[in-house]
């Protein structure tokens, strides 16, 4: 059983704090008057399965370990052989202000403490078809970043040959008449920057290729899945919101069925304001910029298209700028139509319905 939220030590005998390595498991246990011990055993989900449930068979325990680079298999092989188990993001567990020594066995030692004490909470975890598109959303997007830092290296390699672009081919889509230009340009220059900007133009042909590639990959992959499908077809009812944002949106998410208050997908994309408030007074300032930080620059270029087809978000968006200087009133209006955004997108995943533009 995945467990999402704080648990009661009322309900549980055993606690196992356990840090997670490719090669080995660091172990605490502890029961509720905190005997216990820590031992460090291989990395098998198998083995400490069965080292438990020999020396407690008729006990309940609860495991907890870090969200990482391991991903999930200790969790499913838990979740199984019908134990809790509990994922905990890294950044969660509360660590003494002057604690400076980490070790895989302290690790283990505070899930275990925080366990026992209720402090902790965990990360929901995927099915693994929600997994699975995650991992093409990933695969697509890693090549639309490499290629983006190889439009980046030509640009950078022009300026510094200090060859400038006719007017009339000069391009932000980086078209194909564009990359011709630049295929034209590269004889005008030395052998060795010809050669450097001839091997950066047919990188960034391959990886427009990976990405035309994977992007047809993940498309079917929703096809062929009823429910991906159907969650992606409502969220693309949302003015703004296309096939590659809905796909990003929800691999992040997962089922839409574990969402929780209106207001998580916006704390998650990090479009929520900081706050800093006593008694009376109210002082709300920038947003915090935390979570996901390609979700929410998605978001606010989702939100620049929808203010020019639903006038309910232009007005808002109108609304907000007048209220703000000129220098900064478009900046931070658009991040609060995106903050919109994410309400819109959370009713129609929850309530499983199309947006009805008004």
């Amino acid at each position: 059983m995945n467990l999402t939220h704080a648990i009661s030590s009322s309900k549980y005998e055993v606690f196992v704090g356990i840090d997670v390595d490719a090669k080995s498991y660091a172990v605490t246990y502890q029961d509720r008057q905190k005997k216990g011990r820590s031992f460090k055993m291989p990395a098998s989900s198998q083995e400490l399965f069965q080292y438990f449930q020999k020396r407690f068979p008729n006990k309940q325990l609860v495991y907890a370990y870090e969200a990482g680079g391991t991903g999930y298999s200790l969790h499913d092989y838990l979740a199984k052989q019908n134990q809790d188990c509990m994922m905990v993001h890294p950044p969660s567990i509360q660590k003494a202000p002057k604690d400076r020594v980490k070790t895989n066995r302290i690790d283990s030692q505070k899930l275990s403490d925080q366990l026992r004490s209720g402090e902790l909470k965990g990360i929901r975890v995927p099915s693994e078809t929600y997994r699975h598109l995650r991992h093409l959303v990933d695969l697509r997007q890693q090549y639309v970043r490499v290629a983006t830092q190889t439009k980046q290296r030509i640009k950078a390699l022009l300026l510094f040959e200090n060859v400038q672009l006719p007017q009339d081919v000069e391009s932000k889509s980086w078209s194909l008449k564009f990359l011709l230009s630049l295929r034209e340009l590269s004889s005008k220059l030395k052998p060795v920057p010809q050669l450097k900007l001839t091997a950066y133009l047919d990188d960034l042909d391959h990886h427009r290729k990976r990405v035309l590639w994977s992007f047809k990959e993940l498309r079917q992959f929703c096809k062929t899945n009823e429910e991906i499908q159907k969650n992606i077809n409502y969220l693309r009812s949302i003015p703004g919101l296309g096939f590659v944002v809905s796909s990003y949106v929800l691999a992040r998410i997962g089922d839409p069925q574990h969402l929780g208050r209106v207001d998580e997908l916006a704390s998650f994309a990090g479009v929520v304001p900081t706050e800093s408030s006593t008694g009376d007074s109210i002082n709300r300032g920038h947003i915090t910029h935390m979570g996901d930080g390609l979700l929410r620059s998605l978001l606010v270029e989702a939100s620049w298209i929808a203010i020019s087809k639903d006038k309910e978000l232009e007005q808002f968006y109108h609304r907000i700028r007048s209220k703000h200087p000129p220098q900064h009133g478009a900046r931070i209006a658009i991040v609060a139509v995106a903050r919109k955004l994410t309400q819109r997108i959370h009713c129609v995943l929850k309530e499983q319905r199309n947006y009805i533009v008004h």
